[in-house]
């Protein structure tokens, strides 16, 4: 009875202890991609654990729209730089889909820094000016 005692205890610890990773790692399969920045596109510390879980801009944006990417969520720039959620995600209309030639994110949408981001219409644009 000891030795079933001590196993369930140490499997409900085991619990405790991987419920913030799957948890992170779940919502994480909701955006289209999080190879790059991994758990810092919605939190300020890597590998967060329950007493560090605080979130970054984005995070607080996700988590107020269901956890739940989508074109809403794509418009918005919820780390307050030149460039969309979407655009920063890889994936500007929302749709769950990389955008072409896109493989993880070009910036982290939780942090200011992304520069630039122009459309197609604006490359087009710019080629014309210095041809």
């Amino acid at each position: 009875m000891k030795q079933l005692l001590q196993t369930v205890s140490i499997g409900c610890v085991l619990c405790a202890l991987a419920a913030p990773a799957w948890a992170t790692a779940t919502l994480m399969e909701e955006l289209p991609t999080s190879s790059r920045f991994l758990c810092l596109n919605c939190h300020t510390v890597q590998n967060p654990g329950a007493d560090q879980a605080q979130l970054n801009p984005f995070g607080v944006a996700f988590r107020a729209n269901n956890n739940r990417w989508d074109a809403e969520l794509a418009r918005k720039r919820s780390d307050g730089d030149n460039c969309t959620n979407g655009f920063e995600l890889g994936d500007v209309d929302g749709d769950g889909q990389l955008d072409d030639k896109v493989e993880q994110e070009r910036s982290n949408p939780g942090e200011p820094g992304c520069t630039l981001q122009l459309k197609n219409e604006t490359w087009g644009a710019l080629k014309r000016i210095f041809r």
